[in-house]
């Protein structure tokens, strides 16, 4: 009976104390890949084959490899379910002529 009475004398000097505890402010998550990219824009993805020409475009142009371009989300697999995609293009390279975007949206 006893250590019924100091188990909940415990809870209630815990409860007691957690109460007092502030709660840290939430924080925005910050997107690194958009704070690093040297340029951003969105590209409306048909289908697979469209999506290959982008990748092969880019590969080519901008070079291979995640330091030089990558894109948002999981393409392949939107468009495997039938979904349309748009997803954010990440450049990362100084020299890339933004200008080439509008060329990428007419492949």
């Amino acid at each position: 009976m006893e250590n019924k009475r100091k188990l909940k004398a415990q809870q209630l000097t815990f409860r007691k104390r957690n109460m007092n505890k502030q709660k840290a402010p939430a924080v925005t998550p910050v997107n690194l890949k958009e704070k690093n990219a040297a340029h951003t824009f969105r590209l409306t993805i048909r289908d697979r084959e469209h999506f290959y020409k982008i990748v092969n475009w880019l590969n080519a142009n901008v070079g291979k490899g995640k330091d030089k371009w990558t894109t948002e989300g999981r393409v392949l697999k939107a468009l495997k379910a039938g979904k349309p995609v748009s997803p954010k293009i990440y450049i990362f390279r100084e020299d890339f002529d933004p200008a080439s975007s509008l060329y990428l949206s007419l492949l």
